[in-house]
């Protein structure tokens, strides 16, 4: 990542940071998935009881938009697979930005989607094993200082994990100040379709590159993976270097602990935005790999729920094929330092550069991944081997330009 903010509102003065100074605690979307037919196999995603969108309670804004649950129900539940679509959702933009609302500076952005991989359509397709969740409201929650400078238009997610006890979470990457954060996302109601989502952002605290004081997710160009482990959060890095740290690709633990401190203005942070910065370190060393190999996709829990599992992909031919993912296991490290991940055997080939397993995700003790596209791979991790179960597509209308996958986790939603 170059170091862009030196030229945006929020230009930070990097030397000496004092970490903790200044404490402050603090419409419709365009990539709907084609409407499925009705059918006995599970039927379309609003419940027999409601009318499809706008069909939920649900309070409507000044612009037009609504807070709750603005769609009906829809008709999945159990396990799912939880899945964002990153790409920004302005099609007159050719989804390189988010679409404006009505008050400047505000935006509707990136989707979520439910997916049930188990479950059967009449039809013989997927349209029956997808809902549309909501999509994110990008507003002043988010801090009037990014309202006015217009990032929003660029602020988008890229990965998610999900917890019962913690809620769920996600990786942020604003495209116009060049940094990365963690997000809690608010879903009013997992059981309901086409919602607006709350974020509340804590962006990765900047610093001197070489610096070991400097969190060390800053500088990543490439974060990937995201998951909860218990009650515990993990990162995954792809390991590309860059600005001057190294190129092991790595997994961190996040400091939870720091998000609960609420936000951070710094002296040296010219913007004093009172919304934007976590108050300290939030990524913990907790698993290495060997330079050029590093988490290119996602993370999830082991069979037995004894380690954790993740898509891998190296830099370099001499180390593995480019077209090949391989499952690599992380067990927690036996101590001070972090532990070295190991290959359980798993892998899938013939994916191309760019268009990477970027969800993993165990749901009914099985083991899925979904590409950038919507492809759906299932893992046999007994028969170490990988075969195309879904793709998902063609469900979303211009798909090769308007769908980029960026992560995916488990979520457990109640039936009725």
């Amino acid at each position: 990542m170059g170091y862009t903010r030196s030229q945006m509102k929020r230009a930070f003065n990097v030397i000496g940071v004092a970490v903790g100074a200044g404490l402050v605690m603090g419409a419709c979307i365009d990539l709907e998935p084609l409407p499925p037919e009705d059918d006995a196999g599970g039927g379309s995603s609003a419940s027999e009881g409601g009318s499809g969108p706008g069909s939920g309670s649900a309070d409507e804004t000044a612009d037009g938009g609504c807070v709750g649950a603005c769609g009906g129900e829809h008709a999945l539940s159990g396990e799912l697979m939880l899945l964002v679509n990153g790409r920004l959702s302005n099609a007159d933009a050719l989804y390189q930005s988010n679409r404006p609302l009505d008050v400047p500076g505000t935006f509707e952005g990136p989707s979520l989607y439910l997916y049930d991989p188990a479950r059967t359509c009449d039809d013989g397709g997927s349209a029956c094993r997808l809902a549309t969740l909501g999509h994110l409201r990008l507003d002043e929650r988010l801090g009037q200082v990014s309202v006015d400078d217009g990032s929003l238009a660029k602020l988008t997610l890229r990965e998610l994990a999900w917890s019962p006890t913690q809620g769920l979470y996600a990786v942020t990457y604003d495209v116009q100040n060049d940094e990365w954060g963690v997000a809690r996302l608010d879903v009013p109601s997992l059981r309901q379709t086409d919602q607006e989502i709350g974020v509340e952002r804590f962006v990765i605290l900047p610093g001197d590159a070489t610096s070991p004081a400097t969190d060390p997710c800053y500088w990543q160009e490439g974060v990937s993976g995201l998951e909860f482990w218990g009650d515990a959060l993990y990162l995954g890095v792809r390991g590309l270097g860059g600005s001057g740290i190294p190129t092991n690709g790595a997994v961190f633990r996040v400091d939870l602990s720091v998000l609960a401190q609420g936000h951070c203005v710094y002296d040296n942070d010219v913007s004093q935005d009172p919304d934007y910065y976590a108050c300290d370190v939030l990524c913990l060393p907790w698993a290495e790999f060997p330079p050029q190999l590093g988490i290119a996709g996602d993370l999830a829990p082991s069979a037995d729920d004894d380690a954790l599992l993740g898509v891998v992909r190296a830099e370099s031919a001499a180390i593995m094929p480019l077209d090949e993912q391989a499952i690599y296991r992380m067990e927690a490290p036996d101590g001070p330092g972090p532990s070295e991940p190991v290959p359980t055997g798993t892998f899938a080939s013939g994916i191309a550069l760019g268009i990477d397993i970027e969800g993993l995700v165990r749901v009914g003790g099985r083991l899925y991944g979904i590409d950038v596209l919507g492809k759906v791979y299932a893992f046999d991790e007994d028969a170490q081997s990988v075969v195309e179960h879904d793709d998902l597509g063609p469900s979303f209308p211009d798909y090769e330009l308007a769908l980029r996958v960026r992560g995916a986790t488990r979520v457990v939603v109640e039936g009725d």
